[in-house]
């Protein structure tokens, strides 16, 4: 009896000073997180100013005035089409980059190396980099140069600007959907595949009628991935043009940022980042039970 008692007060002793280690799992989110969060959304109702101290309660004013200011709705656009084509081109060419890297082919681990290196680099970097080489007289025009076609301030201009971003950005990320789309079919099961074969099924029907299902999963989750990460970019935006030339690269979260700490808009700013967040969270809501519905079919 002795011993049990012992053994179960050294549980007990144990388990109080696990205790102690999840402290910092669950304060740290909570200051840095959570509290910061419910005061951005009372703050939202103030006329909170960088340069004031004096902050008074005005109701839904900010939010009245958001949505009146022609250069929000700019924002969304710019937001709209730099995600949406990041979305497609991104998903796209990485389930193709995916597919490839997944077939056996000669210098397969060498390609499945290099495509890691636009991943090592952070975006800022990245975006730092293309920067330099996008000017007129830039590395990438003298290239072009060779073909024949004329070169141009890739990032000042107002027709392309916007799409050199998007270039940009899926620089960065297509690595990171095709290694997600070749964890998927490195883990594709070969029954079905016997099966259809057994039946004589041609290879377009198997793509379709069982790959393409299998794999869902994963082009689900790189998409939720890419979604949130592609609405809430600041960085490429940032580092590039600055939301320039005029306003036809700032979004959203780039407009916040400039209300902020360029005309002190503080409270304005804060009503902005609180309507893209719930976006955001109820867009990913749904993606993540489709998600769900998803594994559990496969399941």
């Amino acid at each position: 009896m002795s011993t049990n008692s012992n053994q179960i007060s050294a549980k007990k002793i144990e388990n109080k000073k696990l205790k102690y280690f999840l402290w910092p799992a669950i304060l740290i989110p909570l200051f840095a997180g959570i509290i910061p969060y419910f005061i951005g959304i009372g703050l939202s109702f103030t006329n909170w100013k960088l340069a004031f101290r004096n902050i008074q309660f005005i109701g839904f004013q900010n939010y009245l005035a958001m949505f009146a200011n022609a250069d929000f709705w700019s924002a969304v656009k710019v937001t709209i089409i730099f995600s949406g084509l990041c979305l497609i081109i991104e998903l796209l060419v990485g389930f193709l980059v995916g597919w490839l890297l997944s077939v056996n082919l000669k210098g397969q681990s060498f390609f499945r190396s290099i495509i890691l290196i636009p991943l090592m680099v952070a975006p800022v970097l990245s975006a730092l980099m293309w920067k330099l080489m996008l000017p007129q007289h830039g590395v990438i025009n003298y290239l072009l140069s060779f073909f024949g076609i004329e070169g141009i301030s890739w990032l000042s201009n107002p027709s392309t600007a916007l799409y050199t971003l998007v270039f940009i950005d899926c620089y960065i990320y297509i690595p990171f959907v095709a290694i997600i789309i070749l964890a998927g079919f490195q883990s594709l099961p070969k029954e079905p595949y016997e099966a259809a074969a057994v039946d004589g099924a041609s290879k377009l029907f198997v793509f379709r009628r069982i790959t393409i299902p299998l794999i869902m999963p994963l082009i689900l989750l790189a998409f939720i991935f890419r979604f949130i990460l592609s609405l809430k970019t600041f960085d490429i935006f940032y580092a590039t043009t600055g939301g320039g030339p005029g306003n036809l690269t700032t979004n959203l979260h780039l407009f916040a940022y400039l209300n902020t700490f360029k005309y002190g808009q503080a409270a304005k700013s804060t009503s902005v980042v609180l309507i893209l967040f719930l976006v955001i969270f109820l867009i990913s809501m749904y993606l993540i039970k489709r998600w769900t519905k998803a594994t559990e079919y496969q399941g």
